[in-house]
């Protein structure tokens, strides 16, 4: 909530406190800093992102091409980013300032990329896709999304379906070299 309009740094521990309905002392107790609070909700949101990436395997079998499969994939990826929009953020400011990623964000996009390949692998045929177009298509998926979430886009297609069918269909066609 307070992530929404403010980065990391600007938030004073007694504003995360307050909103939290905790004193000073017993946020520090429990959580020890900003950023170990942050890394709490981070592990919450991995569970949540791999949660998702099962959920989305077990249901490509129901599509009948790539580009539905990869609208309704960008669906889930852009609910679990504006549900957890805050500590997806502040995960991102963390990278601008160490310029470091970290290797639980390499996992999610490597789900991300595996959920590609399936894609390829069920809709392509095998001589029309590479890791190139499954590493292309996760980057876009989650770029996209992502800075639609973050307001970077304004001018992006705002009707959900709409948007989500745009999307699918450009990562549909980044899925082939």
């Amino acid at each position: 909530m307070l992530l929404e309009n403010k980065c990391l740094s600007q938030i004073s521990i007694d504003e995360i406190a307050e909103t939290a309905v905790l004193e000073r002392g017993a946020f520090l107790k429990r959580f020890g800093s900003k950023k170990q609070a942050l890394f709490i909700l981070w592990d919450r949101y991995i569970e949540r992102a791999f949660a998702t990436a099962e959920m989305l395997k077990a249901e490509l079998p129901t599509f009948t091409n790539a580009m539905a499969a990869c609208a309704y994939i960008s669906k889930h990826i852009e609910r679990i980013q504006t549900t957890d929009f805050s500590v997806n953020r502040a995960m991102h400011e963390d990278f601008l300032e160490r310029l470091n990623v970290n290797s639980e964000t390499k996992k999610i996009f490597m789900s991300c990329v595996n959920l590609m390949r399936l894609v390829q692998g069920q809709f392509l045929e095998a001589k029309s896709f590479s890791d190139q177009g499954a590493f292309a298509a996760a980057q876009l998926i989650i770029t996209l999304n992502y800075n639609y979430v973050l307001r970077a886009m304004p001018g992006f297609i705002v009707n959900d379906d709409d948007r989500h069918r745009l999307i699918g269909e450009i990562v549909a066609l980044s899925l082939k070299p």
